[in-house]
């Protein structure tokens, strides 16, 4: 009797395991939203142009030449002196000078190469910048020294598209003119130039 009970169990538990089991409290129409979430952004490759001027909240000026942007500061450099500026304490960043140009969206520029020239800020500022407001700055994609990084951007409304005229492609690289910190430190606002390559 212990041995058909036995065997009862057994049989029991295999037509049970290849049978499906639904997962309680899964919508199948939030994962469906949740695809469409993921398929509405766009990954952009951005330049950090050389010189920067750094708005503190304190209300104090600081320039150097831009070395390094991470989650927890920005490095400058000023003859030979390196800073690191805590990010909780910026406002704003307003670069200048000259920006290297990736040849290809596959390139992260450290120092002028091959695949990446440098050339005057001036030369791209004739057209109207793009402005992306509340990105989270977990969007930004940097390599430790690069001056290109990549940045993840929600697609545009059409509304949003009426009103800037650019649009971003990846034969662009978008250049950071100003670089503005909200109170949290977690979201920025950005204002981009596109330049061809």
């Amino acid at each position: 009797m212990k041995r058909w009970v036995s065997i009862l169990l057994t049989s029991a538990i295999i037509a049970v395991s290849k049978t499906a089991i639904a997962v309680p409290g899964v919508d199948p129409l939030s994962v469906a939203k949740q695809d469409n979430e993921e398929q509405i952004t766009q990954e952009i490759q951005v330049a950090f142009p050389d010189f920067a001027v750094v708005s503190l909240k304190s209300g104090d000026t600081v320039t150097g030449n831009f070395i390094d942007l991470n989650e927890l500061s920005l490095i400058i450099s000023f003859r030979d002196y390196v800073a690191g500026i805590p990010l909780a304490e910026i406002e704003s960043i307003e670069f200048k000078d000259k920006v290297l140009i990736p040849m290809n969206e596959n390139v992260i520029c450290q120092q002028t190469n091959n695949s990446c020239r440098r050339v005057p800020l001036a030369k791209n500022q004739d057209q109207e910048p793009t402005i992306l407001k509340d990105i989270p700055f977990a969007n930004l994609s940097l390599f430790r020294g690069s001056k290109t990084a990549l940045l993840t951007i929600p697609e545009q409304s059409k509304e949003e598209e009426e009103d800037n005229t650019n649009e971003f492609s990846d034969k662009d690289i978008h250049i950071i003119n100003t670089l503005e910190m909200e109170e949290s430190g977690e979201v920025i606002n950005l204002t981009l130039t596109s330049a061809e390559r």
